[in-house]
């Protein structure tokens, strides 16, 4: 099958589903083909089981993804929710339910698409942009591919990716549906409005202690807080420990010479070749045939380029056309046969005698040699130091989390003799609740929210389990004190009280003045008088569309003026309601311009179109799944993660 990708590796095959450019090698988990039947289980489907270390590749497939799309502002943090667990193994039921599907509709894939989709994967193509057989070969290699496992797994993720497209662009929308989606989408109202901010009136809120307590008597429940706790904890931490290891020249001179070999980028050899096909079952009289023709070439040699005679008798079609070149390889990556020969040849421009492989025979010519280089101790140093003191930091931490286990446990009462032990300082957080309000920092992990909350931690009051928050981070904790939700006295929070008071009064004068304006409005007088005497600003009948995103209008306003009703016999609709901030906002909708799909611009009405249809495509789907589902014998261990 290879021999031919070259060939046609820029055909008509472009329309491939994004995802499959790239080297699929997360396809599903390419290690489930290499796992013992007796591994945990996370699920079954149709008695088919999906392994404990299927659900771990492809939760750290998707870890390095959310690291990739959200760079500095993803957190490990948000893989403890549960939620995305079950994410994670419910698209490798899905996956797992399509290709039984694939199964029993017969879909299949000839040779010629999946070559030209490997031959257009940049991942295998040279530096002239031509696929390499070899590199194929080699990339996949570093992966622990063979190219017979990753062109099955290829084969079948392009067989789901086109039921799945068959799914999605089956749906369609009607012109009528897509007018009535655009008279809404597109719709343009004409608005006025004024922001009574609900500070002005809070000088005016009279305040006294017997206000106050009535207040707080009658609000009680609003400062109820519920129950709270306080936790003392060890912080076990590899990048602290990493830190403090001590390192001498020796020692890091002793380490270059021990990782040496990762240092040293290997003797890369570039090469020609000519090639005469023969088949493993070849019979003798096609064996002598090929031997016969092979030594005909190598004579051929002695008054003809080599390059030309490649490209006139070499059966590799795919580098036959650039004279043979099968460009750099270093060792491990070819044909044992080939690449001894390859690397016996001593100078470039040598030509080899006829070399048989597994394919047929060779004959090789040296064009080119990369040396090998070892990077020098002073270019590496300050790499040497960090990888040697997260080796020495990754042994102790090992070892410490052991002795932190094994002494919170034996010791349920206490964090003392596992902190004296371990040099750890017994950390204390502030009062926190369940909802987390109160934590920062590790305490707003939701592991060590929930685990301060356990009956075994709260009720009995030892030891939690051993906390991994993330790679070499681990927390034990324990409940330094519980305090049961209540309502504080008045007292203590006192400026509490004040604070919410003068706000729900104040609140309570800006919608009267609100309402009060609205009246005048719906009388005909001129906004900006009667906003003007009270020092609030009139912003002037304006257009919008229903965007939110739209910075130049708080969406708020948006929401308000979407929300009112439309204007009836050309007489303005005035409406007024309360902002998030407690502000009081009075808005007038005067025209109302429904959307009209015909007068759009093209391009927006052929991405409605589409984002229309994709919806719909995408509700098929989720559909057609959950079909699949239904009819599916599905069960999820979820013990095991």
């Amino acid at each position: 099958m290879l021999g031919a990708i070259r060939d046609r590796a820029k055909g008509i095959l472009s329309w491939v589903i994004v995802g499959l450019i790239a080297i699929p090698f997360t396809l599903w988990g390419i290690n489930n083909y290499f796992q013992d039947k007796g591994e945990t289980i996370a699920a079954s489907v149709n008695d088919k089981e999906i392994t404990l270390v299927e659900f771990r590749t492809a939760f750290q497939r998707y870890t390095q993804q959310m690291r990739m799309l959200m760079g500095d502002s993803f957190s490990e943090t948000m893989l403890d929710d549960p939620k995305v667990r079950k994410k994670v193994l419910d698209e490798l039921i899905e996956q797992r339910l399509l290709i039984e599907e694939i199964g029993r509709l017969k879909l299949a894939m000839n040779d010629s698409d999946l070559i030209q989709v490997i031959g257009n994967n940049q991942a295998f193509h040279d530096e002239n942009g031509v696929f390499d057989n070899r590199l194929y070969q080699s990339v996949l290699s570093t992966q622990g591919l063979t190219p017979a496992l990753y062109e099955s797994k290829l084969r079948t993720s392009i067989l789901s990716d086109q039921l799945i497209s068959a799914l999605v662009l089956s749906a369609f929308v009607t012109q009528e549906e897509l007018k009535d989606i655009a008279r809404i989408r597109f719709q343009k109202r004409e608005i006025g409005y004024g922001i009574i901010p609900v500070a002005q009136f809070n000088d005016a809120v009279e305040i006294n202690q017997d206000k106050l307590h009535q207040f707080y008597e009658k609000h009680k429940e609003d400062f109820r807080v519920p129950n709270q706790v306080v936790i003392n904890y060890l912080h076990l931490k590899g990048e602290t420990l990493a830190k403090e290891v001590p390192i001498s020249e020796e020692e890091l001179q002793a380490f270059y010479e021990e990782t040496k070999a990762q240092y040293t980028k290997s003797e890369q050899r570039r090469v020609s070749h000519i090639l005469i096909s023969l088949a493993s079952d070849a019979s003798e009289k096609d064996k002598q045939a090929a031997q016969e023709r092979i030594n005909a070439i190598l004579a051929k040699l002695k008054d003809n380029p080599f390059e030309e005679v490649a490209k006139e008798d070499s059966q590799d079609s795919g580098s036959a056309r650039s004279g043979g070149d099968l460009g750099f390889f270093g060792k491990g990556t070819m044909d044992p046969a080939f690449e001894e020969a390859a690397f016996s040849l001593k100078s470039v421009g040598d030509i080899s005698d006829p070399v048989l492989s597994k394919f047929g025979y060779h004959i090789i010519k040296l064009t080119d040699i990369h040396t090998g280089e070892i990077k020098t101790f002073d270019q590496i140093k300050e790499e040497l130091v960090k990888k040697y003191r997260q080796r020495k930091a990754e042994d102790e931490f090992y070892e410490k989390a052991d002795i932190l286990d094994n002494l919170a446990y034996e010791n349920p009462s206490s964090l003392e003799i596992a902190a004296n032990a371990l040099g750890l300082p017994i950390e204390m957080s502030s009062p926190f609740s369940k909802d987390g309000t109160g934590t920062n920092g590790i305490i707003a992990n939701p592991k060590i929210i929930e685990a301060a909350f356990s009956e075994e931690v709260l009720d009995e009051g030892v030891n939690s389990q051993t906390i991994e928050l993330g790679e070499h981070n681990l927390v034990v904790l324990r409940i330094n004190k519980s305090i049961p939700t209540h309502v504080p006295e008045f007292s203590d929070i006192h400026k509490e009280v004040q604070t919410e008071m003068i706000l729900a009064e104040s609140k309570i004068k800006a919608e009267i003045l609100g309402q009060q304006l609205i009246k005048q409005l719906e009388q005909g007088e001129w906004p900006q008088a009667i906003f003007g005497v009270k020092n609030i600003d009139w912003h002037e009948k304006t257009f919008y569309t229903h965007n939110f995103f739209d910075t130049q209008i708080n969406p708020e306003i948006l929401r308000v003026a979407y929300d009112s009703n439309r204007p009836k016999s050309g007489a303005p609709v005035f409406t007024g309601d309360f902002l998030s901030n407690g502000d009081y906002t009075v808005l007038g909708v005067y025209t109302v311009e429904d959307g009209v799909f015909d007068k759009l611009d093209e391009n927006v009405r052929k991405r409605l179109t589409q984002e229309i249809e994709r919806n719909r495509g995408e509700i098929a789907y989720r559909s057609f799944i959950e079909g699949l589902k239904e009819k599916a014998k599905i069960k999820i261990y979820t013990d095991s993660f």
